[in-house]
């Protein structure tokens, strides 16, 4: 169930595909021209697009639409995963929003039919993350591809999504997204309260049949281990796979008073007789987290409230 870990299923059109007017440049700003408009990426170290004019014309990946969206940024299309993912996704009504790919699958001559100015989404400077090489070089001969990516904090990740807001035309200091910020700064507050009453272990899992998976290390996690909180289970691997991988034979031994779910939401329905016998599954004292979905003030002021509220219902059961 890891993302990772998916295969790069592909539908893919091969086509002639022509450049259309953009490419990587470099960042020194003697190789721009008068004209170019130049993207110098916050997060992808030595990466700068330019561009002939002011890219409008964009399509992007679901997980980088759930995070612009808020800033007005608006694709022609979608591709990607968790596009109908709630959690992923929100409230966001996609229903209008042409789709040219789902999951791992992409079709590449309605990509290019739709003549877009950039691609944005999960990945780095050759592609999307879940895309084979050959296929990431169609995709890049379409249309430039900004990466849309995931920070080693929450707060860093909140800055480079606006950043690039800001370069796509968003009004970043719009009067909804000062006030997204308060929240989110009075959540944090209200966190820390909640979690200073208390000594109560909090595990990041995603449970899968054959074993736990555990996310010590994430962003979600350092920001409630910032705020005060006790983040239970193994450290980040230091390479690889980020995810920590317990044997369920094993899990009693990072005793957790609230376990949090990937995506969980009221219809959850994993079973496995370890899952069931740890404290925190039987005394029904689960949460949601995500290492994916909307990188925004106003996400994550609503996921501290909730969490607030979890750690004031719950109770020391480890």
């Amino acid at each position: 169930m890891k993302r990772y870990a998916l295969p790069a299923v592909l539908s893919v059109s091969i086509l002639a595909l022509s450049g259309c007017g953009s490419s990587p440049a470099s960042s020194d700003a003697s190789d721009e021209t008068a004209d170019e408009i130049v993207l110098t990426h916050p997060t992808e170290a030595g990466l700068s697009i330019a561009f002939d004019a002011q890219p409008e014309t964009l399509v992007m990946d679901c997980y980088a639409y759930s995070s612009l969206h808020e800033y007005g940024v608006e694709p022609v299309a979608l591709f990607g995963y968790d596009c109908d993912n709630p959690f992923v996704m929100g409230d966001i009504d996609i229903s209008d929003i042409e789709r040219v790919g789902q999951d791992g699958e992409i079709d590449v001559e309605k990509l290019a039919a739709l003549r877009p100015d950039a691609i944005l989404g999960h990945g780095g400077a050759d592609g999307w993350s879940w895309f084979d090489d050959d296929v990431n070089a169609q995709l890049t001969r379409v249309a430039p591809f900004v990466p849309v990516q995931y920070t080693d904090s929450v707060d860093a990740g909140i800055a480079a999504v606006r950043d690039l807001a800001a370069f796509f035309g968003a009004d970043v200091e719009a009067d909804h997204i000062v006030a997204a910020d308060a929240d989110y700064e009075e959540a944090k507050k209200t966190f820390s309260a909640a979690v200073a009453d208390n000594d109560l272990g909090i595990m990041f899992t995603s449970p899968g049949k054959e074993m736990l998976y555990t996310a010590v290390g994430f962003a979600p996690s350092d920001l409630l281990a910032e705020l005060g909180a006790t983040v239970i289970g193994p450290d980040k691997p230091e390479s690889g796979n980020p995810w920590g991988q317990v044997a369920w034979e094993e899990a009693s031994t990072h005793p957790a008073d609230i376990i949090l779910v990937e995506g969980y939401s009221d219809d959850f329905a994993f079973t496995a007789e370890l899952w069931q016998s740890l404290p925190a599954v039987s005394a029904g004292q689960l949460g949601p987290w995500g290492s994916k979905g909307a990188m925004t003030s106003s996400a994550y002021a609503a996921w501290l409230n909730a969490m607030a509220e979890l750690v004031t219902a719950s109770e020391d059961v480890a």
